[in-house]
C-alpha cells in the first residue's frame, strides 16, 4: 500500500452500534417487503388485428340477350312508268239530235182527254151569308184614320175560316184589328173544283173609308 494512506482499525466500542444499525435496516427492509410483496407487472402487448368484413358480391341478374330485330324488308324498286305524250284535244261538234218519233195513237188520245176542272174561288158577298161589315173604331173616325187591309184567309170546305194572316196593313193598328175581328166570323161560299167543295187560300180585302163614295 502507499505510504500516504493508512487504514485505521475500527474501535471496538463502535462495532455493536454499527451491527445494530445494519441489522435494523435489514429487518425494516424485510418487513416492508413482506407487507408489500413485489408483483411484477407483466405488460403484454398483444398485436391488434384489425379486420374489415367484406360482404360477398351480389350476383348480377342474368339479362337475357335481346332478340334480334327482324331486318326491314328491302324496298322494292319502283318501276318507272313512261309517261305518254299529252294527247291533243280534239274538238268534236255535238251530233244533231234526232227528231222524236211521231206519237202513237194511244198517247194522242190521252192528250186529248180533258184536264181537271178549274177552281172557282170562294165568295163572301152572297146575300144569304149576312156577313156584317167591320165596326169602324170611334177613335179612328175622330183621328181621320182610313185605309185598306188585306188578309190571307184559309177557307175550309164547309165555308168557315180556318186561319187568317195579315197580308198588308192599312197603316193603322186599330183598323187592322177591327177588320180581323170581323173576317174571322164571316162565312163563305167555299171554293169548288167542278162540283166538289175544297179548302182554299183566299185574299180578302177590307176597306175603311170616312167617305164611302171615295174608292180605296
Amino acid at each position: 500500500m502507499d505510504s500516504h494512506f493508512r487504514v485505521w482499525p475500527a474501535a471496538d466500542s463502535d462495532r455493536p452500534v454499527s451491527l445494530m444499525l445494519v441489522t435494523g435496516a435489514h429487518l425494516m427492509m424485510i418487513a416492508w417487503l413482506y407487507s408489500h410483496p413485489l408483483q411484477p407487472e407483466l405488460s403484454l402487448s398483444l398485436p391488434t388485428m384489425t379486420g374489415v368484413l367484406v360482404a360477398p358480391p351480389v350476383p348480377e341478374p342474368v339479362v337475357a340477350p335481346p332478340k334480334p330485330k327482324p331486318l326491314p324488308p328491302r324496298p322494292r324498286p319502283v318501276p318507272r312508268i313512261k309517261q305518254a305524250p299529252p294527247a291533243e284535244h280534239a274538238i268534236t261538234l255535238p251530233a244533231e239530235p234526232e227528231p222524236p218519233p211521231p206519237p202513237s195513237a194511244p198517247m194522242a188520245a190521252a192528250q186529248a182527254e180533258p184536264g181537271p176542272a178549274p177552281v172557282i174561288p170562294p165568295r163572301s158577298d152572297a146575300a144569304h151569308l149576312n156577313n156584317p161589315a167591320p165596326a169602324y173604331p170611334p177613335l179612328s173616325r175622330r183621328l181621320g184614320e182610313q185605309g185598306r187591309v188585306l188578309f190571307d184567309v184559309y177557307i175550309l170546305a164547309d165555308g168557315t175560316v180556318g186561319e187568317i194572316r195579315l197580308k198588308a196593313s192599312s197603316g193603322f193598328s186599330r183598323l187592322d184589328a177591327a177588320a180581323r175581328e170581323a173576317v174571322k166570323r164571316w162565312r163563305y161560299v167555299p171554293a169548288r173544283r167542278g162540283d166538289v167543295a175544297i179548302a182554299y187560300w183566299y185574299v180578302q180585302p177590307v176597306s175603311f173609308s170616312l167617305h164611302p163614295s171615295q174608292p180605296q
